[in-house]
């Protein structure tokens, strides 16, 4: 067995156990005839983050939260030595991740093989959550600027998702609104 598939083993074992019974981040995998997947999707479900609306103009910026997100993962031929594909596959209104197609997501300038998918699952969520966001070298220069004007208004969610408990805060946000007029 070469290594790069002793890795994907190793990868989707530790992603069947981590993602089980995960309360808010469900895990499908793509099915490979038999062989250990390459491709995942992964549904996250009661994470806040938010949504540019469509009819948003130029001048006029409507944000929603919303609490449903899914992504893709794919391994391509290079991975482990070169970070995973990792795309957008609902709409997120984020410094890191792409609006327009490819819908990529930023995942950090740099990566070590050492890096595992349950890692990267889990930083995306808190990326959803604006726990964990760079605006110095954003794919989505409008959300850059927007998150460094509006620091108020985050995280958006405090699940801790990496155990899935949740700090109880009731309120009526997901159906608030957030309007935003650039200048």
């Amino acid at each position: 067995m070469t290594p790069r598939k002793r890795r994907l083993n190793s990868d989707y074992e530790k992603l069947i156990t981590e993602f089980k019974n995960h309360p808010y981040i469900k895990l499908e995998v793509e099915d490979n005839n038999g062989a250990v997947p390459e491709r995942y999707f992964v549904t996250f479900k009661d994470v806040r983050g938010i949504k540019l609306e469509d009819g948003s103009t130029k001048e006029k910026k409507v944000l929603r939260y919303i609490s449903q997100h899914k992504i893709e993962i794919y391994l391509h031929l290079d991975y482990p030595r070169v970070k995973p594909q990792c795309f957008l596959l609902t709409p997120i209104f984020h410094p890191n991740f792409r609006m327009a197609s490819p819908h990529d997501i930023c995942i950090g300038d740099f990566w070590a093989p050492g890096e595992t998918l349950v890692d990267i699952i889990y930083q995306i969520g808190e990326m959803l959550q604006y726990k964990n966001y760079n605006v110095t070298s954003p794919l989505n220069g409008v959300a850059a600027k927007w998150a460094r004007e509006h620091t108020k208004y985050f995280p958006t969610d405090q699940k801790d998702l990496r155990i899935g408990e949740l700090d109880i805060n009731i309120d009526n946000a997901d159906k608030e609104e957030i309007n935003i007029e650039f200048k």
